[in-house]
């Protein structure tokens, strides 16, 4: 039990220090996600860390990781792949993570793989809701396997004895494993991640063709020394230094638990070239989340809630746009200590979305 409370610790620090304080924090948080078609195969997979099957071939490649703060960060020192696929049971992963240094120390199911380096997965199937799936591997074939009902930044506990069941996995190393003496090519992870397994709440959500799920990628790398020819986490002055961040579609932040900010994947039949569009539920989606981001440095600065919308920051260029089409309500306590807003769409007068102060969402169909 006290591990357990440690690595709970643990994960919760590291997130907290990664606030949404200012409005340089706000713009950053702006980027437009990035999506992928995943292509939908009927043939049978063999999960073995290699991408020889036929039905990879017919998938596109993600190669443009970026820093977790955007662009125009350092750009990463190392390549990273990954592509996926999809049939009536599962959802296929394959990365490929360049690496001239495979090493990893950390071989226990659940430990907290990302102090090694590693590959990881954040999905999030049901858009309405607020819980959302992470899966971590190293080069060991450690896995470290969670859910949240809702991001720590809300008070989300992550619930590390939940497990993906029947989840399929392996790793395939080019190179030697923890072996300093030579200089390695690749390791590789291939997932077969069940529909099934990816629900904690009603019904599992099988994807249907055209279907959108959250998605992001991550890749955790450290700068490594060497010790009696074991490797270890780079100190200076016997601070560890910090690990880079590189994912599919950046946050803006050193923080990848704002589900909100991840990239959209649509199930296809069949994919092309081109990336697929954003959902429909998109603009409503960044809006709701705008005011609430907004409401966030208010209270900061005025310790309370703004009753006017208006006398938000940069209301002007983040907000009143959107206004054409959308009505902003706002339910705000007495004390402005507490709000909830419902975005009404002004042609079908129906609520599109509802979110409060303590990140509670609810997109309406």
């Amino acid at each position: 039990m006290n591990k357990l409370i440690s690595i709970l610790a643990l994960l919760c620090c590291c997130i907290n220090s990664y606030a949404q304080n200012s409005i340089q924090e706000f713009l950053a948080l702006q980027s437009i996600p990035k999506t992928y078609a995943v292509h939908k195969i009927t043939e049978p997979m063999q999960i073995d860390g290699k991408d020889l099957e036929n039905s990879w071939s017919k998938a596109k490649t993600i190669i443009n990781f970026e820093d977790i703060q955007g662009g125009e960060f350092k750009k990463p020192a190392y390549k990273t792949e990954v592509k996926m696929l999809w049939d009536s049971t599962n959802l296929y992963i394959y990365a490929k993570l360049y690496e001239p240094h495979i090493w990893a120390d950390i071989y226990k199911h659940d430990e907290i793989v990302y102090l090694n380096n590693d590959f990881e997965i954040f999905l999030k199937p049901n858009l309405h809701q607020a819980e959302y799936y992470e899966i971590e591997v190293n080069p060991l074939h450690t896995i470290f396997d969670l859910m949240l009902t809702k991001p720590y930044r809300f008070g989300g506990q992550a619930i590390t004895h939940w497990d993906v069941k029947n989840l399929k996995s392996a790793v395939h190393i080019k190179g030697t494993l923890n072996n300093p003496k030579d200089t390695d090519s690749f390791w590789s992870v291939e997932f077969a991640i069940p529909h099934q397994s990816l629900y904690a709440f009603g019904k599992a959500p099988f994807p249907k063709n055209d279907d959108y799920w959250l998605c992001n990628f991550s890749r955790v790398q450290w700068q490594h020394e060497l010790s009696n020819n074991h490797y270890s986490r780079k100190k200076e002055n016997n601070k560890i230094l910090a690990e880079d961040n590189w994912v599919w579609s950046p946050i803006g932040l050193i923080n990848m638990h704002y589900p909100e900010r991840w990239g959209y994947l649509q199930f296809v039949q069949q994919a092309t070239e081109q990336d697929p569009a954003l959902p429909d539920s998109y603009n409503v989606t960044k809006l709701a989340w705008n005011v609430h981001y907004l409401q966030q440095l208010f209270k900061k600065e005025n310790r309370h809630y703004s009753e006017q919308l208006t006398k938000l920051s940069l209301y002007k260029e983040y907000i009143l746009p959107s206004t054409k089409d959308f009505q902003i309500n706002m339910d705000l306590n007495k004390d402005k200590q507490s709000y909830t807003i419902k975005i009404i769409d002004k042609f079908s007068k129906k609520i599109r979305v509802s979110l409060d102060n303590r990140g509670h969402f609810d997109l309406h169909p």
